[in-house]
Formats: C-alpha cells, sequence, structure tokens
C-alpha cells in the first residue's frame, strides 16, 4: 500500500477513534445502565483499538508492511562488485 494513502487512512480512523472515545466518555452513554454498561465498556475498547490500528498504519513495524514502489535504488559505491 502506498504511504500517502496508508497515511491518509491513519489520520481517517484516528479522527474516527477520537470521536468514538468523546462521546463514550461526554456523550449519552452516561444514562446506560445494567447490560448496556458492557457496551459502553466495549465501545471505549474499540476506540483504543482503532487508536492503535491508527499508529500501526501511520508507522508500519517492517519493511515487509510498507510496500511502496518508490523507494530508492541502492547505494553502490565504487568498491561495490558489478
Amino acid at each position: 500500500m502506498p504511504v500517502v494513502l496508508r497515511r491518509t487512512l491513519a489520520v481517517i480512523v484516528l479522527i474516527a477513534a477520537l470521536a468514538l472515545g468523546f462521546w463514550v466518555v461526554f456523550g449519552s452513554p452516561h444514562e446506560w445502565t445494567g447490560g448496556m454498561r458492557l457496551l459502553k465498556f466495549a465501545l471505549g475498547l474499540t476506540s483504543l483499538g482503532m487508536i492503535s490500528a491508527s499508529a500501526w498504519l501511520m508507522f508500519p513495524g517492517s519493511p515487509d508492511d510498507d510496500d511502496d514502489d518508490t523507494a530508492p535504488p541502492p547505494f553502490t559505491g565504487p568498491l561495490d562488485a558489478l
């Protein structure tokens, strides 16, 4: 996946996760009781998972995760064998 697309998706996921997190903290779920409290907890964990996924999209863990085709060619110096 190209780096520009990957980072754009990371920003979109991060904004959605922050919106969900703010809604869970400051929004409607304060009146939820009983089993709906578990849903509120699940939504909070989902928000944290989305933030982690955004960080993974922004900064891939290994070069294999980043399939950018615009990588510069390897350095060839005067002492490299042809």
